[in-house]
């Protein structure tokens, strides 16, 4: 991966701004809350784009288009993945004769139209300047999947009379590189070349028409060839062949001149279905071009991400590098949002490809949830919400009226491969266990030792539900859901409180241990103290949603079930640190129990939460543990998960440095908590202003899954809302 590495010497510096909505004008800063160095860089080198319909990504080092699905999503079901269907799409040009492909034009700067899901950008090649975008098109209002692709051309030269401006589209219509007998042809009425195999349809619409060819073919006869040798195309299609490329060429017309210090702008929209309906791709294609030029079509989706951030909420005082990271991680909450209809509709996903975690999890998607809130995104957090609210869970195959992992839950069979809790919930839950797929239902991921089967999602979800109450005072969404959130959320959870120690039962919890028992020899599997925080922190939320609903009964049931886990936690998870010989807590009760390993990020949450008072010696006993134990050795100010030591917890987590920014800022350390957000704010900004899943542990290289929604761009927003809402 190419790294431009920059040491950058940062000092105190807190620039004020005012939040602005215009998407234009932002020359970003750099702060730094204390004065010392840290190794700020550029080590990303893909770019994503998606419209909650479909998804892309631009390759910096490849210079191009590399990868186009009709989903956001990882997986439709069980049986059905997401299927990438582009194999490269790209620009070139020619004069007098001479072709070039803008993938061998150095890059003069790449990055985010600020606050969209608009890729942009610049390339210089002699006296001609290329600006080039690409996004997948929340504007038209359509449903049909579609890329579009546009380029200025500048000539900063002399006039030429022999000009020509091309794009290359290889799509593989039947996905994932399955390239075999594919067809195509030009439909001249409406004006766009076909690609096809089966049902899988790829319409090519050219946006200019004037001086517009076409060409289809293989070998010497692909676009790419007949561009090499500085031919033209001309207007020829091949029937069928393997691996078809399609392209389209803007050429002079007979005594048109590109004058020096003007431009021309070009640009194709990619249309793409799987269900044979060329009809209706073709109208929704044509719907979205609807006689525009290229230059009007990004105006028009500019202006709809313009009216989007209409309305958003962000603290005043912020940086202009804080201002730009800010826009664009709430662009990437609404790029991870499913807008398709049905059950798939509102989910959120923890990662945007080409990160691998483009599913949709209950953790990450509530953290995206309460960011969208705070910023004013009131719409999207209620649609993700009743996703998760009206999702289907999995059906036990052999009863199908019980969920399929409530059996690892309610069986007494404390035996592989069930290791039951022995814990009879009464009815079935309504949050997943772990995630969902695409279509809605509820998936757990299994390994050698089991599934995942999490519980602290469950209170997480009463969170984010009392959050909306509290934004919004939406007493239709309260009567609607209240049964859900109270008697297959709220009540579960209580009855998941062990009554012989008041701590919840043991569940895979954030960090996904799965099922089967930490020590199969003895039987002991863990009971994680982050389970036991967001199971008081919702309680204490599905409380107050009663109190809204007038339900005084379950009031005092989730108040005093709330209060108890507090005390149990304070009374049996509370560890005299082995490393600071200060109170700290404890990963799981069986770690503090071996005495070594419970140093773990996870729990910050109590201060956040209020289970622990920011105020009191135990929060500083805990931060001090992880500046201990968790705190990278690279250089960087942040910190790994926990003390596991396998090389996924051993890099540095994004989340975990802005949750414990913002568990800081709440305990008065405002110096120390600033320190985190403006390594991150520096880092993103150098990095597409994108927050990532990961960086490396021994040189802060962006890694794992990236753009990262609500573990990265939520988990920044949040801090940020925290730190300049409740500046002292």
């Amino acid at each position: 991966m190419k790294t431009k590495s920059i040491m950058q010497k940062v000092a105190l510096a807190l620039l004020s701004f005012t939040f602005s909505t215009s998407i234009v004008g932002i020359t970003p800063s750099r702060t730094m809350a204390e004065e010392t160095s840290f190794n700020i860089h550029h080590s990303l080198e893909n770019l994503t784009t998606s419209n909650g319909l479909a998804a892309a990504t631009y390759s910096e080092k490849d210079r191009k288009l590399n990868r186009f699905q009709p989903h956001i999503y990882s997986n439709y079901d069980a049986n059905t993945s997401t299927k990438n269907y582009l194999s490269d799409a790209y620009f070139g040009y020619k004069i007098n004769g001479k072709s070039t492909w803008l993938t061998g034009v150095p890059i003069t700067s790449v990055n985010y139209v600020n606050g969209t899901n608009i890729i942009n950008t610049v390339q210089k090649d002699g006296n001609f300047q290329f600006e080039s975008y690409y996004f997948t098109p929340f504007s038209g209002d359509k449903e049909s999947r579609m890329l579009v692709m546009l380029v200025k051309a500048t000539n900063n030269g002399q006039d030429q009379k022999d000009f020509s401006l091309y794009s290359e589209q290889n799509l593989n219509l039947g996905g994932n590189e399955d390239n075999k007998e594919e067809r195509s042809y030009y439909n001249k009425r409406k004006g766009y070349l076909k690609e096809y195999k089966g049902d899988n349809i790829a319409i090519y619409k050219n946006i200019n028409q004037e001086g517009s060819h076409y060409t289809s073919g293989i070998g010497e006869n692909s676009p790419v060839e007949i561009t090499n040798r500085g031919g033209h195309y001309l207007d020829k299609t091949t029937l069928k062949a393997d691996n078809l490329v399609c392209g389209y060429e803007n050429r002079n017309q007979c005594g048109d001149v590109f004058k020096k210090g003007t431009s021309r702008w070009y640009g194709v929209v990619i249309g793409l279905t799987e269900d044979g309906n060329e009809k209706k791709l073709s109208k929704d294609v044509n719907y979205l071009v609807n006689n525009k030029n290229p230059e009007n079509l990004l105006q028009n989706e500019k202006n709809w991400w313009n009216q989007w951030h209409q309305g958003e909420i962000g603290p005043k005082g912020l940086s202009a590098s804080e201002q730009a990271v800010y826009r664009q991680s709430t662009a990437v909450l609404k790029m991870a949002q499913c807008r398709e209809h049905g059950k798939s509709h509102g989910q959120i996903l923890a990662s945007l490809i080409p990160g691998m975690w483009s599913i949709a999890w209950v953790r990450d998607g509530i953290y995206s949830i309460q960011a969208l809130l705070a910023s004013g995104h009131t719409k999207e957090a209620k649609e993700g919400l009743k996703f998760m609210l009206n999702a289907d869970m999995r059906k036990d195959e052999t009863n199908p009226t019980k969920n399929y992992y409530q059996r690892y839950i309610e069986s007494t069979n404390k035996g592989a491969p069930v290791y039951g809790l022995g814990v009879d919930l009464g009815t079935n839950y309504a949050i997943s266990v772990c995630r969902y797929y695409g279509n809605g239902t509820e998936e757990s991921d299994k390994n050698d030792n089991g599934y995942n089967v999490e519980t602290d999602g469950w209170g997480l979800v009463l969170w984010a539900a009392d959050s909306y109450m509290k934004k919004t005072g939406d007493k239709t969404f309260l009567n609607k859901y209240w049964n859900t959130l109270s008697k297959h959320d709220a009540d579960l959870l209580v009855k998941l409180v062990d009554s012989k120690d008041g701590l919840m039962q043991p569940d895979s919890s954030i960090w996904e241990e799965h099922w089967t028992p930490y020590k199969v020899g003895n039987g002991i599997r863990q009971r994680f103290a982050y389970t036991n925080i967001t199971t008081y922190n919702g309680l204490k939320a599905a409380a107050h949603l009663a109190t809204l609903n007038k339900d005084k009964q379950k009031k005092e049931l989730y108040t005093e079930k709330a209060d108890s886990i507090k005390d149990a936690v304070l009374n049996k998870m509370v560890v005299k640190s082995n490393v600071t010989g200060k109170n700290t807590l404890g990963s799981s009760l069986e770690k503090i129990a071996e005495g070594t390993g419970y140093h773990d990020a996870a729990v910050v949450e109590a201060i956040n939460f209020g289970l622990v008072n920011p105020k009191d010696s135990l929060a500083t006993g805990i931060i001090d543990s992880f500046n201990r134990t968790l705190r990278m050795k690279s250089g960087s100010p942040g910190y790994m998960r926990n003390q596991d030591g396998g090389d996924y917890d051993s890099n540095e987590w994004a989340f975990v440095d802005l949750r414990v920014a913002t568990a800081l800022k709440n305990m008065g350390k405002d110096k120390e908590s600033k320190v985190l957000i403006d390594w991150l704010t520096n880092q993103a900004h150098a990095n597409f202003d994108l927050i990532p899943e990961l960086l490396t542990r021994n040189n802060s290289d962006y890694f794992g899954s990236i753009p990262m929604a609500g573990f990265g761009s939520g988990s920044y927003i949040l801090s940020i809302n925290n730190y300049y809402n409740n500046l002292r």
